[in-house]
Order: structure tokens, then C-alpha cells, then sequence
């Protein structure tokens, strides 16, 4: 009798109250979560190794490091959205779902400076999707599902709400703009899977990437992610857009005399660019891309980079304490282009020595050298101490002797948003670092 009420009582239905709206989502999204193991192969010396002893240094073997992180299809054919950080160094990918399967995964494409990812599954068959949702609409206070895989426990669920809107976060020695911030607990693991709303729609990618962070999640929206994730599922990495402008932070006097708290003062515009073409103007203050605030330059260049070409975007701006809306149209951003944009940027330009060059000019050299031809004044470069003369040796770590060298090198640079210049002035080397545009 006991076990036949037992039996019973096990197959009713929970209640209406016990199915609330948390636990409608998470049934809806649990099949697309996946949970992803990323290993990388490095070397390391064997453990009390004798050889250590007799020839002053030890063997070395391959060892295993893990990376755990979490993701979700958002592509029935097995395409899958995740951190940069969370398979930056994985050699080899696993993912693996709530029914216990797993499989294998290989990146398509990453944009590292935006920490977004997509992996393609190697399998054909098709997989459950979760439902997409967008971050244009987002309510202050609006309940937050978070599932992932913290510290390696598999389809785990916590909830918040929507904290704030646009936040900048500074980690890493380097700044990331217009998160959503929640209170639902984003753990290391974290990273990579979906924040929900109360519909059990995706409207951000979390992001464990501040470490410090305690009762404070933060996670990319949606639309920005799906942006990057289409192209990079497309072409396997973001084409560069070029806009033709430069712009600074507006100080405070500038903004309380255009009538706005902050935003970009345009400084420059190039001839023939997409920004004069639409009616950009020098003095021009940009205080929102689409729907995100600009508060700085540097926000604004973040808003700006990973725009596919030829989308159009809207740029709210302030001219003479007017209020207006221009539309630009991304182009390709050529080698030349980037060289140029770099130069703007910095207010460096660079020529290339020949070797023979070089020597009249007192270099011992084999090979030519890229020299600093000028420093415009207040400048980024020239408030670095920059001077011209000044031999510029290494981009990110990566060797420049030539103009080639160094679009290439900055090509590469682009993508993570930062540049590291190695110069050389007499016998001492130094590094200044640039956020590029």
C-alpha cells in the first residue's frame, strides 16, 4: 500500500504555482545550453625529474590545461555563440548538452576585441535552438534567467534582474562598453551562456570577465552579439569597416556649452569618406549610435567597430545645439585606410628608410627601418613623448621594418582593439599603447 502511494504521488503533475515563468524558460532553452570543455596543449618540465640533476635542466612532456566555459545554439545547424576567452587557446573543443551527449566543436570565427566566439559542431544533424530575443527593449528591473556551467556545474540556474543599461567595465587593462548588468550570479563557467528574460528569450551573452565582481553579472546584448555572430558564422571573421572621421571626449565645458552631459566632439574628417558624405561636420558632437549612449570616444569607437560592412547606421549628434540624426554606410577598410586611420588616431606618420637611407642617416642596418616622420602637436602620440626620429620597431609583439609590415601587422592589430608600439630612440626601447579607432 505504502509503495503504491508512492507511485502515485510521484506521477502527479507539479502544480500551476510550482511552473512559474523561470520555470517555463529554463524548459524552453535547457536543450540548446551547452556546457564547453576547451583543452590546451603546452609544454611543461617533469616533476622531480633527474635529468634536472645531472644536465641543469628537466625534461619536458605535454600537459593538458582545461578551460570551462558555457554557450548555446543559436543555429540548428550546430552553430554555437560563446566568449572569445572561453576557447581563445582550445586546441580542442568539446560540447556538451543537458541530455549528457556531446561532440566535438572547431571555431568558425572570433572577434577578441568584442569577446564573442562561434563554433560549428561536427555533426549534420540539427539541434534545438534557443529562442532569440532582443536587447533594444530592455526594462530597468525586468526579471534575468542566467544558465551556464559555473565552476564546472553543468545547467545551472540563477536569477536577477536588469540592473542597468550601457555599462562600461574595466578589466583586463582594457575597458568593455554597453554591457547589461544584472544581479542574477555570473560565475567563472559562466561565460558565454545565455541571460534570459521572463519569456525565456536570449537578450544577452554573459561575460564572467570581471573577476571582483561579487552579486554583479554583466553579459553582452544580444543584438550586438547576433551582429558579430552572423558575420563571423558567414566569413569566419569581421571585415574592418572605415568611417572617415576622428573624434574626441567632449571635456565639460564643451558639453554644458552643446546643451548635453557627454559624447564625441568630431576633430576630423577625411575627403570622400562615408562621414563626409553623409553631412558629418567638424565641431559635431555624437551622443548615441542607434540606441546606445555615447559617453566618450572610446565608447564611441567600440560601438562603431564591429559593424558589418555596408550596414547603415544612425548617429545621433548635436550641432550648434541642435538636435539631428545622420545615417552613414560602412565600406571596406583597405590597408592604406587603416594606415591612415592609425595616423589620425595618433598623430603619427610614419616613413619607411631604406637601408641605404638608414645608414646616411647614422643607422647601423641590414634591413629598412620604419622612422617616425612626424608628431602632431597635442596629440595622442605627442602627449606619449613620441618624437620624430624615432624608430618604430614592433606592433604587438610583431617585428615592422616595412610600411607592409606594419599595415599588416596593424590589420591583425584591429581586431583586438589595441596597439602596442615598440620605439626605439638611441639605445633605449619603450612601449606606448593606442586604442584604435
Amino acid at each position: 500500500m505504502f509503495l503504491l502511494l508512492s507511485l502515485l504521488l510521484a506521477a502527479v503533475p507539479p502544480s500551476p504555482a510550482r511552473r512559474t515563468p523561470v520555470v517555463q524558460a529554463v524548459e524552453r532553452i535547457k536543450g540548446a545550453v551547452v556546457n564547453i570543455n576547451a583543452e590546451e596543449i603546452v609544454k611543461g618540465a617533469v616533476a622531480d625529474d633527474p635529468w634536472a640533476l645531472f644536465f641543469g635542466r628537466a625534461r619536458m612532456r605535454d600537459e593538458v590545461r582545461t578551460s570551462l566555459g558555457s554557450g548555446f545554439v543559436f543555429d540548428e545547424r550546430g552553430y554555437v555563440l560563446t566568449n572569445y576567452h572561453v576557447v581563445a587557446r582550445g586546441s580542442r573543443i568539446k560540447v556538451g548538452f543537458e541530455d549528457g551527449s556531446d561532440y566535438t566543436a572547431k571555431v568558425v570565427g572570433s572577434d577578441p576585441g568584442g569577446d564573442l566566439a562561434v563554433l560549428k559542431i561536427e555533426s549534420e544533424k540539427k539541434f534545438p535552438a534557443a529562442p532569440l530575443g532582443s536587447s533594444a527593449d530592455l526594462l530597468l528591473g525586468e526579471p534575468t534567467i542566467a544558465i551556464g556551467n559555473p565552476f564546472g556545474l553543468n545547467q545551472s540556474v540563477s536569477v536577477g534582474v536588469v540592473s542597468a543599461l550601457h555599462r562600461t567595465v574595466r578589466a583586463e587593462n582594457r575597458s568593455y562598453y554597453d554591457f547589461i548588468q544584472t544581479d542574477a550570479s555570473i560565475n567563472p563557467g559562466n561565460s558565454g551562456g545565455p541571460l534570459l528574460n521572463a519569456d525565456g528569450h536570449v537578450i544577452g551573452v554573459c561575460s564572467a570577465i570581471y573577476a571582483n565582481a561579487q552579486g554583479i553579472g554583466f553579459a553582452i546584448p544580444i543584438d550586438r552579439a547576433l551582429r558579430v555572430a552572423r558575420e563571423l558564422q558567414r566569413s569566419g571573421e569581421l571585415a574592418d569597416a572605415w568611417w572617415g572621421f576622428d573624434a574626441e571626449s567632449l571635456d565639460k565645458e564643451a558639453a554644458a556649452a552643446l546643451g548635453v552631459r557627454s559624447g564625441a566632439m568630431v576633430t576630423r574628417i577625411e575627403d570622400g569618406s562615408p562621414a563626409e558624405k553623409a553631412g558629418l561636420r567638424r565641431g559635431d558632437a555624437i551622443v548615441r549610435v542607434e540606441s546606445s549612449p555615447v559617453r566618450d570616444a572610446d565608447e564611441l569607437r567600440f560601438l562603431l567597430r564591429d559593424v558589418p560592412v555596408g550596414t547603415r547606421v544612425a548617429l545621433g549628434l548635436v550641432r550648434a545645439k541642435e538636435k539631428l540624426e545622420l545615417g552613414l554606410t560602412a565600406v571596406p577598410l583597405t590597408p592604406e585606410r587603416a594606415e591612415k586611420a592609425f595616423e589620425m588616431r595618433s598623430g603619427l606618420k610614419l616613413v619607411e628608410l631604406s637601408v641605404r637611407d638608414a645608414r646616411e642617416a647614422g643607422y647601423e642596418t641590414r634591413k629598412p627601418l620604419l622612422a617616425i616622420q612626424s608628431v602632431e602637436r597635442s596629440s595622442l602620440a605627442a602627449r606619449a613623448g613620441l618624437r620624430r626620429g624615432d624608430l618604430v620597431r614592433a606592433l604587438n609583439s610583431v617585428e615592422v621594418d616595412t610600411l607592409r609590415d606594419f599595415r599588416k601587422a596593424l590589420s591583425q592589430a584591429r581586431k583586438s582593439g589595441q596597439a602596442v608600439l615598440l620605439v626605439q630612440r638611441g639605445y633605449r626601447l619603450q612601449e606606448f599603447s593606442f586604442e584604435l579607432g
